[in-house]
């Protein structure tokens, strides 16, 4: 083969066409220029994937369509031609900004959700920031976006990065809503491979996708060894405020990953710190060319990477998924000894702030105000802290001795259990019944350090008679699986947890909403971001019952001490007011950022200045554009358009797949007695055997999904039946939904399809007889065209029909087969008739013209405009990259000059901005560019004669 018809071939390798390979039949899943993924359909490389490169396969073979061999279908009612162009259909992947296949997942599928994908799809790069406030659903948004690429052939190799905590939760989600496996690479994840997966090989090559958490990556050089040799097709980073600051590790690592994807996802309710270089650092991860080097940054500009909506935007089309809460405070009343305890530490603030010269003792007033701090959370706390400092042996002007005092009277406090807030707590659950027993409600405690939950846990323990299982501790310093069967045990009806006590460790993206809706703020973190992803836990969509928030506040006689226990007081009612607005806690000061807001409430106590809390901070973002912003990224109240993207023979998924599962039984007996269908409740069942294993089809399905040894894996198109497992799968310990979806990601859907594809030869149309009202001695050809870019990804996929009669001449042309399936009617149940090979030869004949007069069709009226679309849209993207270029290098003029101290950095920097130039200007061009011809491929032909 020469090498001009080798590039021809090249060209036509599309995802979706079947390759005859090495002596084997693949279908084509995913290509990247030379690089194509496949699929193994043919006996020996079945249900297995590969990596070629085309460059250096020259005996493999695309069928030309002319060349087709022509084969009569003799299955009952013409089953196997009906499936094999459905099946086709469904396999087969282009370029398209509809809604395809999500809407079957199993969720509440409200428009919001979708828009975020949506929007993402209308870019080249569908790269997106997912900015929703807390409780509104962000991973159902991730796993949208995960299932329509995946749909495209775009999500074969798929990274997902969260908290360490949330590990198991997002993965579960994933699998039970959108059947997506998701290897988990936790600590026991890590060990398991290492036994499973030979010490050279890569378990990113390996599993396609895997959920793993950042700090993993972070600390283990091995795994960024491993991650920095895969290209990934999706990368999916949850609260990526985490990751903003570029210049730490965590930032480093995800901008790596996000030059190694052309898709992304980010998600975070605090999507910013308030400060423009870090929000920039996210948007720039989505597209480098968004933001010039200055930072500075329009609305226009990120507008189309990024989403933010609040429950206000979203509640007229979700109504019941959020419930009203109640909020109630509880006064805590001091008594003699808290007040002299606060009195001592009063007193250390006026020191500090009685310096000789006029002047705070910041080191004395800062040391002030975090026993202020201790204190507020508990006494216990308060004490630590103090015999800390006191171990320091730092005696300046008497602070030993002041120390000494105040540790004897915190001390006599925690002896006695005199603690007025503890007190309190212990009175508002026997007022509420609560003795911690099996029955009992479940309860959830924050507070923000250590020594107070260890307290909490203690005297709670001994004044109720908790059994050990009915309380834990979730804080940092646990590990990751620790974590993760922490939240797995509270999530179940049958938990035995009814005390759950958290620092703010698990303030973020954990569900402990699902059986709980009492929580009590044991201290208030400084921070209303904080306060508001506290109560977030159980305030948010899904939650079933009305959410009691309680906040305990003591209450002081000394007119000083109740000033700083105002201000604290008074983040308790901000948070409230934000929530009643249902808008954006991070606004309220507009810091947008948790430490900030921690210092500025240090200096209204230092200061004694509660008023410095109603003024918002302007000198970070300005908080007129951030509103203006959220406006625009509000969801839209027009129902979303979902399109599958092909016409079907079927009435609905489940009699498709029953058809399906018919047709593989009739050809291979062994299937016959291990799937089960229930028309009726459309339900498969299918046995456990060795191909449907954890070393076969299902190899990165989650272990935790299979069934039990001698149960069924039971699946069904009805989300309704997957949605009541799930709920379900909450009432016992370690048990994940017994239904899984039977929609096209499923993995044991694709097991299905695949080996129906594997049925029709290679380089072989399937061929059906027809009587009326087919015209009679006439044949009609089934087309696919599909138009690929210079990448080699689908832009365009059109399947057509060109009929054809006897004697050679033109019947008619249908421009979509939806037209030939209704004018037709194919999906009445057709009769089967005898073809004979004088037929055969005769259709034979006709093919080369039909071929030809396909060619035109496609290209000159299907394909139609497309190039001249996509140049239009080419010159736009070359403009914005251009008037990016100009934007930084005119930055970099104001900022370096001709200084000569400037000329390193300059140059580097001018290198910086080259490479991003130059690599969006090769990615657009090949993008937008087609190539020279379309790829042609006969289907299938029905006739009458």
């Amino acid at each position: 083969m020469n090498n001009d018809t080798l590039t021809q071939q090249t060209k036509k390798v599309t995802p979706g066409i079947r390759i005859s390979l090495r002596g084997e039949d693949f279908i084509v899943t995913n290509r990247e220029r030379d690089i194509i993924d496949v699929e193994g359909i043919s006996e020996l490389v079945y249900g297995q994937s590969f990596k070629f490169d085309l460059r250096l396969e020259k005996n493999y073979k695309v069928i030309k369509p002319e060349e087709t061999e022509l084969k009569a279908d003799t299955s009952a009612h013409y089953r196997q031609t009906k499936l094999f162009l459905e099946t086709t259909f469904r396999n087969s992947s282009h370029y398209s900004e509809h809604i395809e296949i999500a809407h079957k997942a199993a969720i509440r599928g409200a428009n919001y959700q979708f828009e975020s994908t949506i929007k993402a799809l209308k870019l080249p790069q569908p790269k997106i920031l997912i900015a929703d406030a807390v409780g509104l659903g962000k991973t159902v948004q991730v796993g949208i976006f995960l299932a329509e690429l995946i749909r495209r052939g775009k999500g074969k190799k798929v990274l997902v990065v969260t908290p360490k905590s949330i590990l198991s939760q997002f993965q579960q989600e994933i699998w039970a809503r959108f059947a997506i496996p998701l290897v988990r690479l936790d600590s026991q994840g890590i060990a398991k491979i290492k036994i499973e997966i030979p010490s050279n090989k890569n378990p990113f090559d390996y599993y396609d996708k895997v959920i793993v958490s950042i700090d993993t990556l972070k600390n283990n050089a091995k795994f960024r060894h491993y991650l920095e040799r895969v290209k990934w097709d999706v990368v999916a980073i949850d609260e990526c405020h985490t990751v903003a600051n570029v210049a730490s590790q965590r930032g480093g690592l995800a901008k790596f990953l996000s030059e190694r994807t052309e898709a992304m996802v980010l998600t975070s309710a605090t999507p910013h710190n308030g400060k423009r270089e870090n929000f920039a650092n996210l948007i720039g991860m989505l597209d480098p060319t968004a933001i010039p080097f200055n930072g500075e940054f329009t609305k226009e500009a990120i507008q189309p990477l990024y989403v933010r909506r609040f429950k206000k935007d979203v509640e007229d089309e979700v109504g019941d998924a959020f419930r009203d809460r109640v909020t109630s405070k509880i006064d805590c009343p001091l008594n003699r000894d808290e007040e002299e305890a606060l009195r001592i530490i009063q007193e250390f603030k006026k020191v500090a702030q009685e310096d000789s010269d006029g002047d705070y003792n910041f080191e004395a007033l800062l040391f002030s105000i975090g026993l202020f701090k201790a204190y507020m959370s508990s006494p216990k706390a308060c004490l630590e802290t103090v015999i800390k400092r006191i171990e320091k042996n730092i005696d300046e002007e008497g602070v030993i001795e002041h120390l000494t005092e105040l540790r004897v009277i915190l001390q006599k406090i925690v002896d006695e259990k005199s603690d007025s807030k503890y007190n309190q707590l212990k009175f508002k659950l026997d007022q509420m019944g609560w003795k911690g027993k099996k029955n009992d409600e479940r309860i959830i405690i924050f507070a923000e350090r250590r020594a107070t939950l260890n307290e909490l846990e203690k005297n709670l323990t001994e004044d109720f008679g908790l059994k050990p299982k009915a309380v834990v501790q979730f804080n940092g310093s646990l590990t990751d699986t620790q974590q993760q069967d922490i939240l797995e045990d509270f999530s179940k009806e049958d938990s035995e947890i009814r005390l759950f006590l958290a620092s703010d460790a698990g303030s973020q993206g954990v569900n402990l909403h699902y059986f709980c809706n009492q929580m009590f703020n044991y201290d208030i973190p400084w921070s209303i971001i904080t306060l508001d992803q506290r109560n977030g836990r159980i305030d948010r969509f899904g939650q079933k019952q009305t959410p009691f928030i309680y906040y305990l506040i003591s209450d002081s006689k000394s007119e000083d001490v109740q000033g700083d226990i105002r201000i604290v007081e008074k983040l308790k009612e901000k948070e409230e007011e934000v929530h009643k607005s249902l808008g954006d806690a991070g606004s309220v000061m507009g810091f947008y950022d948790q430490q900030q807001e921690t210092k500025l409430v240090e200096k209204a106590i230092a200061t004694g200045d509660d008023s410095l809390l109603d003024t918002k901070n302007k000198d970070v973002i300005d908080d007129d554009w951030l509103s203006s912003l959220m406006e625009d990224t509000a969801t839209t109240k027009e129902e979303i358009k979902k399109d599958e993207g092909f016409a079907s023979f079927y009435p609905d998924d489940f009699t498709y797949y029953a058809t399906l599962i018919d047709e593989l039984k009739a050809e291979d007996e062994r299937l016959i007695p291990r799937i089960t269908i229930d028309r009726e409740d459309k339900v498969v069942e299918i046995e456990q055997f060795e191909e449907l294993s954890s070393k076969g089809v299902l190899y990165d399905m989650p272990k935790e999904a299979f069934p039990q040894k001698n149960e069924t894996f039971n699946l069904t198109t009805d989300s309704e039946i997957v949605e009541r497992s799930i709920i379900r799968a909450r009432k016992k310990q370690n048990e994940w939904p017994n239904f899984q979806l039977l929609y096209d990601l499923n993995p044991i859907a694709k097991w299905m399809q695949y080996k129906l594809l594997a049925q029709v030869d290679r380089g072989k149309a399937l061929v059906a007889r027809l009587r009326e009202p087919l015209p009679k001695n006439t044949a009609w050809f089934v087309f696919q065209g599909i138009t690929s870019n210079q990448q080699g990804k689908p832009m365009f996929s059109k399947t057509f029909v060109i009929g054809k009669s006897f004697d050679g001449a033109s019947v008619g042309n249908l421009e979509t087969f939806n037209e030939f399936l209704n004018q037709f009617r194919l999906n009445d149940r057709l009769t089967e008739l005898e073809t004979t090979n004088e037929q055969l030869d005769k259709i034979k004949s006709l093919l080369p013209e039909a071929v030809k007069r396909g060619e035109q069709l496609y290209k000159y009226t299907l394909q139609g405009g497309l190039e001249d679309e996509l140049e239009e849209k080419l010159e736009s993207y070359q403009e914005k990259l251009e008037s990016w270029l100009t934007a930084s290098e005119a930055q970099m003029e104001l900022k370096f000059g001709d200084e000569t101290s400037g000329s390193f950095h300059k140059k580097k920097r001018q290198r910086e901005v080259n490479y991003v130039k130059e690599q969006m200007d090769e990615f657009y061009n090949e993008f937008f560019q087609l190539e020279n011809e379309p790829f042609l491929r006969v289907l299938a032909v029905f006739f009458n004669a």
